[in-house]
C-alpha cells in the first residue's frame, strides 16, 4: 500500500542530502513531489533517481523541478507558488530543509552579511516559503520543518553552522 498516493509534497533544499533523502521517502510512498533548489544538477539527478522509483511502482506519481530557487530570495519564492497556483498544482506538505552550513566564525569577527544570509535562509526563507505554501495547500496539509540538535549547545568542532 502507498501511504501517499495522491498526495503532492514540496521539498526545500533537496538536490541533495536530507532533502533528496525526503523526496525519496515520499516517492517510495507513492507522492508525487515538488523539488526546488538553487543549482539545477543536483536537481537533475535527484529528479532522474526519483523517476526511476515511480516507474518501478507504477503509482503515477510525478517530479516537478524548480531550480535556480533560493529560499532566502523572496521573489523567487513568491514566483514559484504563483507558477504552482496558475498551472492549478496543489501541494499537501511543505517541508522547509532548505539551510546552509560552511567554515565557522567566532561571531565577533564574522561580517554581518553573512549573519543576515544565514538568517535570511534558516528563518526568514522558511516563514515566507510557509505563508506562500497556504496559497497551494490543500485543506489539511501540512507544514513541515526540519530543525538540528545543533542549537543547542555542543562543543565547537561539532557546530557546523557559520558562527561559533
Amino acid at each position: 500500500m502507498l501511504k501517499f498516493q495522491g498526495k503532492t509534497a514540496l521539498i526545500t533544499g533537496s538536490g541533495t542530502g536530507i532533502g533528496q533523502a525526503i523526496a525519496k521517502k515520499f516517492v517510495e510512498n507513492g507522492a508525487s513531489v515538488v523539488i526546488l533548489g538553487r543549482r539545477r544538477e543536483p536537481l537533475d539527478e535527484t529528479s532522474k533517481m526519483l523517476e526511476g522509483i515511480i516507474s518501478e511502482l507504477n503509482s503515477g506519481a510525478n517530479v516537478t523541478i524548480f531550480s535556480g530557487v533560493d529560499v532566502a530570495d523572496e521573489s523567487a519564492m513568491t514566483s514559484m507558488f504563483d507558477t504552482l497556483k496558475t498551472e492549478n498544482k496543489k501541494i499537501d506538505f511543505i517541508i522547509n530543509n532548505a539551510g546552509v552550513s560552511g567554515p565557522g566564525t567566532c561571531f565577533a569577527n564574522a561580517p554581518l552579511d553573512d549573519f543576515k544570509s544565514t538568517v535570511a535562509i534558516h528563518l526568514t526563507g522558511t516563514f515566507w516559503g510557509s505563508v506562500q505554501s497556504l496559497k497551494v495547500m490543500n485543506e489539511g496539509g501540512k507544514i513541515i520543518t526540519i530543525s538540528t540538535f545543533f542549537t543547542e549547545e555542543r562543543p565547537l568542532e561539532q557546530r557546523p553552522y557559520r558562527f561559533r
